[in-house]
């Protein structure tokens, strides 16, 4: 173990712990523990957005795919950012609007006051969704920190996930959601220069571009350019199949959560500038360190292990540290959002409705934060016993979370006539096509991932449902849509 990689790491860590106690005056009511007193700025909503989405796969399994695919990874990455332009121009605005008109902190609170109904069943499906998809997601991000401390410093990756596991679910404690958004927004900003800079100084390490590009095609001529070494029908079926994968990341209640807070709605349009340059940055310096990775380490088992063994060969030992911790930081924010979101869930929605209906804001909060300590537990045993590659298991999960939220979400933002029962099978049945969907069709082509016939399906439902059943509040809700879809100034 090289111990000058731990000085960045250390230094970061104290860093984090700060933020936490810092913004631990903020969670003193369930507001400020679940939305930061809706007061977050345009960059730390944009940033946290971005990374609380993006997760360990873009180091890890896409830097891996890049390996792999060489340019024709991009239609995943044109996928994503067209997902993230549909949140923003399609959901951001109003849904920042509409959960202060309803006074909901958390997302099933959302849904519940929107549709007027029944709110039981509403509340057990985004707690079995969030709970069941959000712990998978959660362990993921572990696994891949384990996999790089492994590397570098030759830890045993057991250990390695369990510090990883303590370190995230600790400040997800303490700070709740304003500690959570700013280490996101801290860590988002290390993620953009240092993939940046990584990305080129690997490039310039492998002889310059030309040099990459001659090599790598020498070794495989469909790795310089961008079909995948397919034409006509196929090639078509495996673009739009990786651009499919950019509906998985609408309407996931971790990273959405971030429209909720932004302090206010006219903020909407700068956050969504900043959050599209700082992906750009990211996705194309992770693409140098794959790419570079053919001609550096053009032998390597495991394509996913290119980051931290492009780190431990090829860079002094400071600045890998310093890139450990912003691999860590790329984890870590995504990982604590969805701890937040579980806990936020389970304290509201669960123990406040149904176990203590009189509960103070000090016993949620505490309730809560119990929660997160439970779902941090059982991510830590997913990453330590699971053996998914990382980008699947991620691309897995999304399509879980957005299946059973995004149709029922985007419906609710524009449509007077969705019903309760509507919200409910749709959601259901977004849900279940997720986990059933390779189980009955194991041999259909990759076009139909589980994402985009999952949420075809649930929003199919909720409308038939919602057409077949009342709206009895139709004249209120027509009103609130209206209030939503106008910009909110401060």
């Amino acid at each position: 173990m090289n111990f000058l990689m731990l000085i960045p790491i250390i230094i970061y860590f104290i860093i984090l712990i700060g933020i936490g106690l810092y913004t631990y005056k903020f969670t003193d009511t369930r507001e400020g523990f679940h939305l930061g007193g809706r007061a977050m700025s345009s960059w730390v909503t944009a940033i946290s957005y971005a990374f609380s989405g993006m997760s360990a796969f873009v180091l890890i399994g896409f830097v891996g795919m890049v390996y792999t695919l060489g340019p024709s990874s991009f239609y995943t990455l044109i996928g994503y950012n067209l997902g993230f332009m549909f949140s923003y121009l399609v959901i951001a605005k109003r849904l920042r609007n509409y959960s202060e008109l309803l006074n909901a902190y958390t997302y099933t609170d959302y849904f519940v006051k929107r549709v007027r109904g029944n709110p039981h069943l509403i509340r057990i499906i985004s707690a079995l969704s969030i709970v069941v998809f959000m712990s998978v997601y959660v362990g993921s991000q572990l696994a891949a920190g384990g996999m790089t401390i492994e590397t570098v410093f030759n830890i045993d990756p057991t250990v390695a996930v369990l510090i990883a596991g303590v370190a995230v679910t600790v400040y997800c404690l303490f700070g709740g959601f304003a500690g959570v958004s700013i280490t996101d927004y801290f860590q988002g900003i290390l993620v953009v220069v240092g993939t940046a800079i990584l990305g080129i100084y690997l490039v310039i390490e492998a002889g310059g571009w030309s040099n990459i590009v001659s090599t790598v095609g020498a070794q495989d001529p469909g790795m310089v350019s961008s079909n995948m070494g397919a034409a006509g029908s196929t090639l078509f079926g495996l673009i739009f199949g990786y651009l499919s994968l950019g509906v998985a990341i609408v309407g996931r209640p971790h990273d959405t959560i971030r429209f909720f807070a932004i302090s206010s709605s006219s903020e909407v349009r700068k956050s969504f500038a900043i959050t599209l340059s700082a992906l750009s940055i990211t996705y194309w310096g992770a693409f140098l360190v794959g790419y570079a990775g053919r001609v550096l380490l053009p032998a390597i088992d495991n394509p996913e292990y290119v980051f931290p063994v492009a780190l431990v060969e090829f860079t002094h030992p400071l600045f890998a540290g310093v890139m450990i911790a912003v691999f860590l930081g790329l984890l870590m924010s995504t990982a604590d959002s969805q701890l937040l979101s579980a806990g936020s869930t389970f304290g509201e929605d669960v123990y406040r409705k149904y176990i203590n209906k009189n509960a103070t804001d000090k016993q949620i909060i505490m309730v809560t934060r119990l929660f997160i300590g439970i779902v941090g537990i059982a991510s830590t045993l997913v990453a330590i016993y699971s053996s998914e590659s990382v980008f699947w298991i991620t691309v897995y999960a999304s399509a879980g979370l957005a299946a059973t939220f995004a149709p029922v979400l985007i419906v609710s933002l524009y449509w007077d006539k969705l019903t309760n029962q509507g919200a409910v099978a749709g959601m259901f049945a977004g849900f279940l096509t997720v986990v059933f969907w390779r189980r009955f069709t194991p041999d259909v082509p990759f076009i139909m991932t589980e994402a985009l016939p999952a949420i075809l399906i649930s929003l199919i439902v909720i409308v038939v449902v919602s057409k077949l059943t009342e709206q009895t509040d139709i004249k209120q809700i027509r009103q609130e849509l209206s209030l939503s879809a106008k910009v909110w100034k401060k």
